[in-house]
């Protein structure tokens, strides 16, 4: 659901502009996504700070929405105010935190259609306005992980290194995030963007490939090689281990078996 308020844009504000939800009427209860195309003062953990032309904040609900042009100077602007109850929104990884898109052109573009279309059909439950929005956030998501990537980089390394060396740890998004200081859905995003697979999904394949070694090199029982690996319930790891490998891990044990001894004797018979 994307309920908006009001939106707008290019819209210039000829003496500049001073928001501040305290003296305003409406606003403060609702998402506020501004994109500044003119210099302005947006909040930051410094305090406010004078920002270039083409940046862009993501206000939350129920909090002061407080920004300002240098004294004077023209401003102008697009905006939306909005209500949400979407996971995208919420995740965001950056909130009341200024950042410059990549591409200003093409959201500017977005923030001129969701407007349009909110003209036209301003209802909550707009399929058209929620895929621009989804257009939208997915872009802003993305620029965010490129920039950060870089600074994060050494971090999502150590941890994959972690991952690969005890994959059998009760990993979780919570923990992983934890150890860098950024929320599960921001880990997520790097994650992602960084090695082209989830985090998640890296700790099972870490693990499946952890018990294809045991399987092939223990006599170890199933269940055995299942808790080895982190995993509490045989049955979820032979589900997991056939959904990755195609064989339960008693056809891949034997498999492997027979391919390594076929293996054996062929270098016997070649005298390798």
């Amino acid at each position: 659901m994307i309920d908006i308020l009001y939106s707008g844009y290019s819209y210039t504000h000829k003496n500049g502009i001073r928001f501040d939800t305290s003296t305003v009427h409406a606003g403060y209860e609702w998402w506020l996504l501004v994109f500044a195309r003119s210099p302005v003062y947006f909040p930051s953990e410094d305090g406010m700070v004078l920002c270039p032309a083409d940046t862009i904040i993501l206000f939350p609900q129920n909090t002061h929405k407080f920004y300002y042009s240098p004294e004077g100077e023209p401003y102008t602007n697009d905006w939306i105010h909005f209500r949400t109850d979407e996971g995208m929104i919420s995740d965001f990884p950056l909130i009341e935190t200024p950042f410059k898109p990549s591409d200003p052109d093409y959201i500017h573009n977005l923030f001129k259609l969701i407007s349009w279309e909110a003209q036209v059909n301003n209802s909550p439950s707009n399929p058209v306005i929620r895929d621009l929005f989804h257009a939208l956030v997915t872009k802003l998501s993305r620029d965010v992980a490129s920039s950060q990537e870089s600074t994060y980089h050494p971090q999502l390394q150590n941890l994959r290194k972690a991952i690969a060396l005890h994959p059998e740890n009760p990993w979780t998004v919570s923990m992983m995030s934890d150890s860098l200081s950024i929320s599960p859905a921001h880990l997520q995003l790097l994650y992602r963007n960084t090695f082209g697979i989830s985090c998640m999904n890296d700790v099972i394949r870490c693990r499946i490939k952890l018990a294809q070694d045991k399987l092939l090199y223990t006599a170890d029982t199933i269940s055995s090689v299942g808790e080895q690996c982190g995993y509490k319930n045989t049955e979820h790891f032979c589900r997991q281990f056939r959904k990755f490998t195609g064989l339960s891990p008693r056809q891949y044990r034997i498999k492997a078996m027979q391919k390594q001894t076929r293996k054996i004797n062929t270098n016997e018979e070649t005298g390798i």
